[in-house]
């Protein structure tokens, strides 16, 4: 009555714009999901979307299987001939059988490679995406320091495996294969210390990177979520108390347009852990799939007595397990860490 002022709140709902970014995004990546539907996804609707993606690539290790068992079947009946005409040409007939299966096993080997190297460029590409509108919507629901901290340690950590994938890790697993051709061709000079020690240099270096980042990333934004929380308790008992006669209603829709913004928050999160899963789990179910076809075969060929097969086979398996430790280390790492910043805005 003694000043004639009036105040209000007015709260523009940009729902569907993120919406539509949100439904865009998946669909580059071939992610038939849409925004309403996000909340009522479970694992059947994950299993079938990574049935669909695994059924093409799951038919190369299948037809591999079966080559290899011919060939290791085939070296079995060239040693079985060394007492006869062939026992003057037994390391000829065990070059040749290596080189078969190698001719063999290369052009699966450097497809699951390449589908290894091309999601990790797929996920960096969908984090630079996704982090941005993740990280906004929460520092929009009052997480700007949590927010904040996940944008930039995400998209910096995502950046770099994906820069190592390409320049680090592929030429190093090629190098392992060219080893393991020729361990397996010359077994008078072994190469076997060579390929565990890089296998376990490379797995051990991923692994740490991946433990010490996650919970680095974990501490600072729990860390900055407790600011934000006392920050935001701070906001409205200033507004709370500050504004005349309508503070209380004032404080009241800045609780309620928070939680609408950690709604959306929750929403956009929970879809791109999903769609992490559906980029990144096709490739490693193919890997481990050609790992268990060089299992059963290796197995196979000591059954036969055929070495040089093995070797190549053993050799094969610590680049097919680089690659595969690549892949898990750096979707887990994505998940864990988004998954922090889901508990942390709820």
């Amino acid at each position: 009555m003694v000043c004639p002022l009036k105040a209000y709140c007015d709260y523009t709902d940009d729902r569907q714009e993120i919406q539509s970014e949100l439904e865009d995004m998946l669909a580059d990546y071939d992610i038939d999901w849409k925004y309403e539907d996000i909340g009522n996804i479970d694992l059947t609707d994950l299993k079938e979307e990574i049935s669909n993606a695994v059924k093409e690539r799951i038919i190369a290790p299948i037809r591999l299987l079966v080559i290899l068992i011919t060939v290791i079947i085939f070296s079995s009946f060239v040693h079985g001939l060394n007492n006869g005409f062939l026992s003057k040409s037994s390391k000829m007939g065990d070059m040749i059988c290596s080189l078969t299966a190698a001719a063999a096993i290369l052009p699966g080997l450097l497809t699951a490679f390449d589908h290894t190297l091309n999601a990790v460029s797929r996920l960096s590409g969908f984090m630079l995406v996704f982090v941005p509108v993740f990280a906004g919507i929460t520092i929009a629901s009052g997480g700007a320091i949590a927010g904040g901290t996940y944008n930039v340690l995400i998209i910096t950590a995502s950046c770099t495996f994906a820069s190592a994938a390409d320049s680090f890790f592929m030429p190093v697993l090629s190098i392992i294969a060219a080893l393991s051709i020729s361990g397996s061709v010359f077994p008078e000079h072994s190469v076997d210390a060579v390929i565990t020690l890089i296998k376990k240099i490379v797995t051990w270096s991923i692994t740490l990177f991946m433990t010490f980042f996650t919970g680095f990333i974990g501490l600072r934004t729990t860390l900055a979520a407790k600011t934000d929380g006392a920050g935001a308790k701070t906001i409205k008992s200033m507004i709370s108390g500050f504004v005349p006669i309508v503070g209380g209603a004032v404080s009241d829709a800045y609780s309620t347009v928070k939680g609408s913004f950690e709604l959306i928050a929750s929403t956009v999160g929970t879809a791109g852990c999903f769609a992490i899963a559906v980029i990144i789990l096709p490739p490693i179910i193919e890997l481990i799939s050609f790992r268990v076809v060089i299992w059963i075969s290796s197995a196979a060929a000591e059954l036969f007595s055929a070495d040089p097969i093995v070797k190549l086979l053993k050799g094969i398996d610590s680049g097919l397990a680089i690659a595969q430790c690549v892949l898990i280390c750096y979707s887990v790492m994505l998940l864990i860490c988004t998954g922090i910043m889901l508990m942390n805005i709820s």
